[in-house]
């Protein structure tokens, strides 16, 4: 036999796959290759840029990294083998281009720590893949497809960041008691270990890493910040409110001074001022001696007032007289001490 006769060997590679992919695309995550081997010597050829998965018969699947390799690799394969064994071959890129644009679908429910509110926080961003563990995303991606769709794959893998995301990112802040008007400032740092854990996860679970996760803004309503910055400035009003009446306690006993300190303040900061006239006046109500000030807006009256300057409501000490049979009854009483009255 001449060597121009003898049977050329059969070769499985790359440009056999069934899209037509290039091998240089990297936005296709796998290329499927089939094939019937009839010759026992016939080579599988991994190209530099892929990792392979060969499956013979159905059943048998290996890794090959780049590089040729004997389909059969083995003595005992050789021997059971007959006239054809079918074989697949999935390629996979070693580096991806892909790149995935997310959100979140539904708001994350988040308590915010100085207010103790709920407020509701929508994220949105970007991020790339790579394939870090061809046996699981075999598995988890390939399955029975023949052919790499990336708008049907980039939609269901986003799915399922997105659910996983609002555990992973409460996580987060909370370990680092971040309030939700840090989030902009620390986007950078939550991006980044919000990533890692998800990139541990999808590796487990799909045989993917995220890479590059990076979050591009956060959404919160004006509604929901309102609600956190209205009881941040009462909070704050509350504990001047405070240092406002202990520097009054402390100068119980100089009446000179304290007046004067009431009209530096009634002078620089009058709402701060009536703040502090109506817990004073408060107080005068139960005969402290502290002065005449309405309980309700802090306005001061004279003895002999009936009523409020200020607001209007009823002040001093005014008796409550049943207009049935006469019996003066408590400023504040509800029912005649008397006759039972309604007052």
């Amino acid at each position: 036999m001449s060597l121009f006769s003898k049977k050329k060997t059969q070769v499985i590679k790359f440009e056999q796959n069934l899209c037509n992919a290039d091998v240089n695309d990297n936005q296709v995550l796998f290329v499927r290759v089939s094939d019937m081997v009839d010759d026992k010597e016939a080579i599988l050829e991994v190209p530099f840029t892929h990792n392979a998965l060969l499956i013979k018969g159905g059943g048998d699947c290996r890794l090959y990294k780049s590089g040729t390799y004997p389909v059969f690799d083995d003595k005992n394969e050789i021997k059971n083998w007959k006239k054809g064994i079918s074989v697949e071959v999935i390629y996979i890129p070693k580096e991806t281009s892909v790149k995935i644009e997310w959100g979140t679908p539904n708001k994350v429910m988040y308590r915010d720590k100085t207010s103790n509110k709920v407020i509701e926080i929508g994220a949105n961003g970007v991020f790339g893949i790579s394939v870090c563990n061809p046996e699981q995303f075999f598995r988890k991606v390939v399955g029975f497809r023949k052919e790499f769709d990336l708008r049907e794959f980039s939609r269901r893998f986003t799915e399922a960041v997105t659910d996983e995301f609002a555990d992973h990112f409460l996580n987060v802040v909370n370990a680092d008691a971040l309030t939700y008007d840090q989030f902009d400032a620390n986007r950078k740092v939550i991006a980044r270990k919000v990533g890692k854990e998800l990139s541990d996860k999808f590796a487990h679970s799909w045989g993917l890493e995220l890479v590059d996760f990076i979050i591009s803004e956060f959404q919160i309503s004006k509604e929901d910040m309102a609600r956190v910055e209205s009881f941040a400035e009462e909070k704050a009003k509350e504990e001047k409110l405070k240092e406002y009446l202990a520097e009054l306690e402390r100068l119980d006993d100089k009446q000179w001074e304290r007046e004067k300190y009431l009209r530096q303040l009634e002078q620089h900061n009058k709402e701060a001022y009536y703040e502090v006239m109506k817990v004073i006046g408060k107080d005068s109500t139960r005969g402290n001696g502290v002065g005449q000030f309405c309980s309700a807006c802090g306005h001061s009256y004279e003895s002999t007032d009936k009523f409020c300057p200020g607001c209007g409501r009823k002040v001093g000490q005014v008796s409550n007289v049943c207009p049935s049979c006469g019996k003066e009854n408590a400023l504040g009483a509800a029912f005649c001490s008397g006759c039972g009255k309604k007052l």
